[in-house]
């Protein structure tokens, strides 16, 4: 099992996998990070750029999945060679004792953030990675790119740092170097405790998601302890404890298994606009120009 996302946390979930199963029915994982490995891998956990890519490349086989059934067309590919496990949200930190001071209520969506005039906003430099270029494109396909590019430069006097690294933004929340830190769920759910100075938000008309699924590998033949697993993630409740337990801060795309519905494809905010690489680059490109590199005079 080849896997683009931390090494231990996919360790984990093969483990709780076959924890479920008798000892004879159980599946021998060997999981690597390393891309080399793709190759002599049976299948593979990654985002969803990534299994798009390994898609067009014919490295993937169709599969069949029957709780994959379940998913909306948005979160499996139209041939079936990948399918969607679980996503990451972006979020809000908000500083507990900024909330205090303004309300709890002041900040419930994303444009209520703008309205904050006092507060000292931090955020990854969104031109980074595949994460914070996927936020622009998600937030601009949703807001359409003119509302979008207006709601970042009204929050562009109140930024205090287009931070590197993604673990920036969730200290400077923490300690009160900021106020609100534009982030993801997964980099600051291992941090979260009972006295951790910051709350999380998920605004409640939605917001943009990173997906991560599951592919099988061209050459193959392990198909059905593969689907097997598959399976396990999407409907079972271990599963679901598991996700939490890791701390990995991922959220299930059947958070009530074959029981109840699939998440609210309307709360999960895609890219339904750039399909085209060049069109990405130029969205980005135009946030560098108009917002990062306008500094403080932007109004």
């Amino acid at each position: 099992m080849y896997t683009t996302l931390d090494k231990s946390f996919v360790e984990a979930l093969c483990v709780k996998f076959n924890e479920g199963l008798p000892s004879d029915k159980q599946i021998a994982f060997e999981v690597t990070d390393a891309e080399d490995q793709l190759a002599q891998s049976d299948c593979i956990i990654s985002g969803e750029k990534d299994l798009k890519q390994k898609a067009a490349a014919d490295m993937l086989q169709p599969m069949q999945a029957e709780y994959a059934d379940l998913l909306p067309l948005e979160l499996k590919d139209e041939k079936d060679r990948w399918i969607t496990l679980f996503y990451d949200p972006a979020v809000l930190l908000i500083n507990q004792e900024y909330s205090r001071k303004v309300g709890q209520q002041q900040i419930l969506h994303w444009l209520d953030v703008p309205k904050q005039t006092g507060a000292q906003i931090v955020m990854e430099n969104l031109s980074d990675n595949d994460s914070t270029v996927g936020f622009l494109t998600a937030m601009s396909s949703r807001m359409g790119q003119h509302e979008f590019l207006s709601w970042l430069k009204e929050l562009r006097p109140m930024i205090r740092q287009y931070a590197k690294f993604p673990i920036t933004p969730v200290r400077m929340a923490a300690t009160g170097d900021a106020d609100i830190a534009v982030t993801r769920r997964s980099h600051v759910f291992k941090y979260l405790q009972n006295d951790f100075p910051a709350y999380v938000l998920i605004p409640e008309e939605g917001t943009p998601v990173n997906l991560y699924g599951l592919g099988i590998v061209r050459n193959s033949k392990k198909q059905k302890g593969i689907v097997s697993f598959a399976n396990w993630i999407l409907q079972s409740p271990d599963a679901r404890t598991a996700l939490m337990t890791t701390r990995c801060g991922f959220l299930p795309v059947l958070p009530q298994g074959e029981k109840g519905q699939t998440v609210n494809m309307d709360r999960l905010w895609l890219n339904t606009f750039y399909k085209e690489e060049a069109a990405v680059e130029k969205l980005t490109e135009t946030w560098l120009k108009e917002i990062r590199l306008a500094g403080e005079d932007v109004k």
